[in-house]
């Protein structure tokens, strides 16, 4: 086989899955893994594909991340209904770690005291700074401005010397295969971090998010105990929340506030499964 017929059946095979190892591409081309591993190199340049640890995934997976602007704008009354039917999950006293993301920010703004919160996120610590009851503490590490989150080895470092109660979680991507992804290598190694830290993790993402997958694995969608959505979930990822005994929780829609009404006032309501 010639190498540029070789390159287009890897670019076919990825454009097709989203993603591949290096030992299954050099099984199924029948070359060495040497040999893969210079063609995912010669074809990352041509940007058709991204190296990741271990293979490869395509170009279109997971290289965009919106930033908290663009997120912000993006299925606003899904994520106040999804942040409103989470605040409920939490008892009072609980410790709460809170992700950094657009989601996660409606959870805090629903979240009643008295309890305390951790996060790495600049927006959610904000919004819960002057919260009568609230105890806040922020992780350290470097700012990533396009999302507002604090990550990196000191943010790492202080996550693992906590134990808390519940972690919500944000996600950019969610498959049964590849579980909760997120583009950026920082902040993956965060939310991976927090995973480890949490008694129970609840993730907190709307239907756009399903069946995506992007760059950087956070965990496993095992891993989940409780996926808050707005929406029920495509059948495949449904029946594998089933059999790995993921709880899905559709939170039901909420009118948005109107301009200086208290987004944080908590609403009565069901969630249903």
């Amino acid at each position: 086989m010639f190498a540029d017929e070789r390159k287009a059946r890897i670019l076919e095979s990825l454009n097709a899955q989203g993603r591949a190892t290096v030992a299954d591409l050099a099984r199924r081309l029948g070359v060495s893994a040497s040999t893969i591993r210079r063609d995912l190199q010669d074809l990352e340049t041509l940007g058709l594909l991204r190296r990741a640890h271990g293979g490869a995934v395509a170009a279109h997976v997971a290289a965009f991340e919106p930033s908290v602007q663009e997120k912000n704008v993006q299925h606003p009354a899904e994520k106040f209904a999804i942040g409103q039917a989470a605040a409920r999950l939490v008892n009072p006293g609980d410790t709460v770690l809170m992700d950094a993301g657009t989601t996660t920010l409606q959870v805090a703004r629903h979240l009643s005291a008295p309890v305390t919160v951790i996060t790495n996120s600049v927006d959610v610590a904000r919004e819960m700074s002057d919260r009568p009851g609230v105890h806040l503490m922020l992780v350290g590490g470097e700012l990533r401005p396009a999302t507002g989150a604090l990550v990196g080895p000191w943010a790492e470092a202080a996550l693992a010397r906590v134990h808390v109660d519940i972690l919500f979680l944000g996600a950019n991507g969610i498959d049964p295969a590849r579980g909760i992804t997120t583009p950026h290598p920082l902040e993956a190694a965060v939310k991976a971090a927090m995973v480890r830290s949490a008694r129970r993790i609840i993730l907190v993402a709307d239907h756009s998010k399903s069946g995506q997958v992007s760059l950087m694995q956070v965990c496993t969608l095992g891993e989940v105990d409780t996926w808050v959505t707005d929406q029920a979930p495509p059948l495949d990822i449904a029946a594998a929340c089933q059999s790995l005994g993921v709880e899905v929780l559709v939170a039901p829609p909420a009118p948005l506030p109107a301009d200086g009404e208290d987004r944080g006032e908590r609403q009565t309501g069901e969630m249903h499964a």
